[in-house]
């Protein structure tokens, strides 16, 4: 799951946009003044950081140089929030090297866009996206392993070997029993469709489990899940939509 930093004094504004991360199966890092935020970008390096310009302690501006001077830090995109009325000040910001920035009032379509926009550049710029290859034509079995390029190199993985594999927009995460995580281009729905279904099972929009991999399911009172698996150390929600195949093959 993609960790995003929000850094913003306003606790409302920073308790709703961290809401909708959640929802969008973003990990938030809230951060409620600009040393905090520092600190817990240098310990967490989370995937993207979003910062209010002004903030009681020290400006955006601040914490975007020193995060740029920083080997850490200096890779993570960074995008500015700003009030509509502060645009001379957000061209010095896009100046320092401001990736994108998001203007108040919040329209939450234009965040997840400006958000997934950025992720997906950083993913291209690693290059570290693996390539799958698979013959689709097979019916594979969890024995069956499949070839995945990493960094020029091909690597072989048993299917009953991937715990699970989570969304990264127009990529997704393999995590196998190793405690490996591969960025591989490829969506969930092209997984789901060369996956055995008897071992995997698809659990929301953004997230495929091996069944064999289960550690715990805990039932929520709005009638979804919350699935914990072995060797992975999230925990992974149901959607409504998948909810009731998960209730018809896992508790019949």
């Amino acid at each position: 799951m993609e960790t995003i930093l929000f850094i913003e004094d306003d606790q409302a504004v920073r308790k709703n946009l961290g809401k909708l991360l959640s929802l969008n199966n973003y990990y938030p890092i809230l951060a409620e003044n600009g040393i905090m935020g520092l600190e817990l970008a240098d310990k967490l390096l989370p995937d993207l950081i979003i910062c209010d310009i002004m903030l009681p302690d020290i400006d955006g501006y601040t914490i975007l140089d020193k995060l740029s001077k920083s080997d850490k830090t200096n890779t993570i995109p960074f995008i500015f929030l700003t009030a509509r009325a502060e645009m001379e000040s957000l061209r010095k910001g896009m100046t320092m090297g401001a990736d994108d920035y998001l203007l108040k009032p919040l329209k939450t379509n234009e965040i997840l866009k400006v958000i997934r926009k950025r992720l997906d550049k950083k993913i291209l710029l690693s290059g570290k996206t693996v390539e799958a290859h698979e013959n689709t034509s097979q019916n594979l079995s969890p024995e069956d392993s499949i070839l995945i390029t990493v960094e020029s190199k091909v690597r072989s993985i048993k299917l009953k070997d991937i715990v699970c594999i989570t969304s990264a927009g127009v990529y997704t995460y393999l995590h196998d029993v190793e405690l490996k995580k591969c960025l591989i281009r490829k969506i969930i729905k092209e997984w789901m469709e060369i996956l055995p279904p008897s071992q995997f099972m698809r659990i929301h929009r953004n997230a495929i489990i091996n069944l064999s991999h289960i550690k715990n399911i805990d039932k929520c009172q709005n009638g979804t899940f919350t699935i914990y698996m072995d060797k992975y150390e999230d925990s992974l929600p149901s959607s409504h939509k998948y909810s009731g195949a998960i209730r018809k093959k896992l508790f019949r």
